[in-house]
């Protein structure tokens, strides 16, 4: 089968979907990607990157696209993504006539699909969408746009004419579903979930960071931002603290909070309560996890996001150890059905408690919890269930 895939984001940047497009390629499909020039994270074009336009990756044809590289700013990423929108709608036309299905991948923002719906459309072929970010309300939940605003009304007009413009739509979390129906207007039935794909796979044989065993250790690896209650973590550790329960959380990650956060560990005096470690490629991550007693998750309430299953919660569960949890929605539900996890309310007393129980958990017990976990994940969540999924969904499309 001879796959074109649209996704705006692609190796090296640090994405699922690279590994997909290589396992198809493994299983004997043609793949070709379109895709931007790498800049996600580098604040310019990744160096070396400036003039290819073209390269062949582990069997994997690439078309790179110029575009604006994304900066902090929020004018540099609208730039970036309106460069992408319009030169990769213009490239289509340069490429082979001959495809036989289009899949996409949606993260930020949904209008990246643009070229696949004009290539689909043009050569009349199937394509479907890999769903993994809702659009507009994702930019609601984050606060760069404010519902029902002229610019959010402008993005959902905009959202509903890519959605709608799409065969079949996979979506990694169930409640994606009803939001794509009732909000966007997407008949349920051309929907699917199938789980987002694990970047981060679990390395094995790794020598373990060596933790102090006179306190419960507990990590929490991700995203620093607005979505991740870092305000409410750090008052909760502070509690522990006056509390005289020993238990230290170690973080590591970076994101729009990162500063708060070091800030108001200095501020508060919760060196000893709080170990920021900085950030960490996912190889080296993994060492910080192996000899972890727990690992925590956080996501802010309240939203339609807040109900979705975040990524880093099977990265999590292929370590086979337990969550510490306050989440809502099909995440809560994933971990209340993998009973592998202590679940909590998003506030600080609820968050205190978590802990507390936590330390009363006999390393029996703790060790039981991991190992529901990840035989859940192997049942569910590992990438090689996923993209099987996904082949067979696009042998099957592809054959309607």
């Amino acid at each position: 089968m001879k796959i074109l895939i649209v996704s705006q984001y692609y190796y090296p940047e640090p994405f699922a979907i690279t590994k997909i497009a290589e396992y198809l390629v493994k299983q004997g499909h043609n793949v070709t990607v379109l895709t931007s020039q790498p800049n996600y994270g580098y604040y310019r074009i990744m160096p070396g990157y400036e003039n290819i336009k073209y390269e062949e990756i582990n069997g994997v044809k690439v078309h790179r696209i110029k575009v604006v590289p994304r900066q902090e700013s929020k004018l540099s990423i609208i730039r970036n993504y309106l460069s992408f929108y319009f030169h990769a709608k213009k490239f289509i036309h340069k490429l082979d006539k001959d495809f036989d299905i289009v899949y996409s991948m949606s993260l930020s923002p949904i209008i990246s699909i643009a070229p696949a719906i004009k290539y689909a459309k043009k050569y009349k072929i199937k394509h479907i969408l890999h769903n993994l970010d809702l659009w507009p309300e994702s930019v609601v939940a984050t606060g760069m746009v404010k519902k029902n605003s002229l610019f959010y009304k402008i993005l959902l007009m905009w959202s509903r004419k890519m959605y709608l413009n799409t065969d079949e739509i996979l979506v990694s979390s169930p409640s994606f579903i009803d939001y794509l129906k009732n909000v966007i207007g997407v008949d349920a039935s051309k929907c699917k979930v199938i789980y987002q794909p694990n970047l981060n796979d679990k390395i094995k044989n790794i020598d373990g960071f060596l933790y102090d065993n006179r306190y419960l250790n507990i990590l929490y690896c991700g995203n620093l931002g607005i979505m991740q209650e870092i305000p409410l973590l750090v008052e909760g550790m502070k509690k522990i603290k006056q509390q005289n329960i020993p238990v230290r959380m170690y973080v590591i990650g970076l994101g729009s909070m990162k500063n708060y956060l070091v800030k108001k560990i200095n501020e508060e005096n919760l060196e000893d309560s709080i170990i920021y470690l900085g950030a960490k490629p996912a190889s080296e991550s993994s060492q910080y996890i192996t000899n972890i007693d727990a690992l925590y998750l956080a996501l802010h309430g309240g939203t339609v996001v807040s109900n979705t299953i975040p990524n880093k919660l099977n990265f999590y569960m292929s370590f086979a150890k337990p969550i510490l949890a306050m989440i809502e929605g099909d995440g809560r539900d994933l971990l209340s059905e993998a009973q592998g996890a202590i679940l909590m309310q998003n506030n600080v007393d609820s968050f205190v408690e978590g802990i507390v129980n936590l330390t009363k958990l006999s390393k029996h017990q703790k060790e039981v919890m991991g190992n529901r976990n990840l035989h859940y994940y192997k049942e569910h969540l590992e990438n090689k269930v996923l993209f099987q999924q996904i082949e067979a969904e696009l042998i099957n499309y592809k054959n309607k």
